[in-house]
């Protein structure tokens, strides 16, 4: 059975010694019902489908071997498995790392498995071909994230997810509909991305973002 923590508040502290941040994503995407997640091209994502999504990725990824410590490189643009990638992977206790397409390879980061969320892209690119026998999820106590810089440099998040889930709170009118035009492959589309997700709004994804990032990379837009 896929266990998640039934009891967690909105603003509670860490369950034992998991990171507060996967056990409230977990919690929200569960309890969010109907509402819509994403909105992508003609079709939308309800939080329950998007909850029933990350379960799937997240057995595809226990199947293929992701474990503890392992790095994993995920590419596909701003589609919502991009986020769940990630998600999955965090729960599986790897750190992941963004990359925009295969050729940034450049980070000096070798990864152990690349994952792909594009359509026309098989989930695994590459991987090493092991199986993994851990638990059905790790909840490891941090999670990390890697964004490619200027420079060949790399951006690491991790502090900044457990902020948010203790800070984030629903808006109180309701779900606002935030429009994402940053790549969620950098940290200010991803921070948006996951911020949205914790408020229970709905992300509206815009696959091509533009050279460079505006500062206002996502902001709500009227109810639609």
């Amino acid at each position: 059975m896929w266990i998640r923590n039934l009891a967690s508040a909105p603003n509670g502290g860490i369950v034992g010694d998991a990171s507060l941040f996967l056990t409230r994503i977990l919690d929200v995407l569960c309890e969010g019902g109907d509402k819509i997640a994403f909105a992508h091209r003609s079709r939308s994502m309800s939080y329950r489908e998007t909850f029933d999504t990350l379960r799937r990725l997240h057995a595809t990824l226990k199947n293929e071997g992701i474990a503890p410590g392992e790095t994993v490189a995920i590419i596909g643009g701003n589609m919502p498995e991009t986020i769940l990638l990630q998600i999955a992977a965090q729960l599986r206790g790897a750190r992941v790392l963004h990359r925009d397409d295969l050729s940034c390879s450049g980070d000096g980061v070798e990864a152990d498995h690349v994952l792909s969320s594009a359509p026309d892209c098989p989930l695994l690119v590459a991987g090493r071909g092991t199986k993994a026998a851990e638990d059905d999820i790790v909840m490891p106590r941090s999670v990390e994230t890697l964004f490619p810089a200027d420079g060949g440099k790399l951006v690491s998040c991790g502090e900044e997810y457990e902020e948010m889930a203790r800070t984030v709170e629903p808006h109180p009118d309701g779900p606002q509909r935030v429009l994402l035009i940053a790549p969620m492959s950098h940290p200010i589309g991803n921070r948006i991305t996951v911020k949205a997700l914790l408020a229970g709004d709905t992300v509206v994804l815009h696959e091509r973002a533009p050279e460079t990032v505006p500062s206002a990379a996502g902001s709500p837009s009227p109810q639609g």
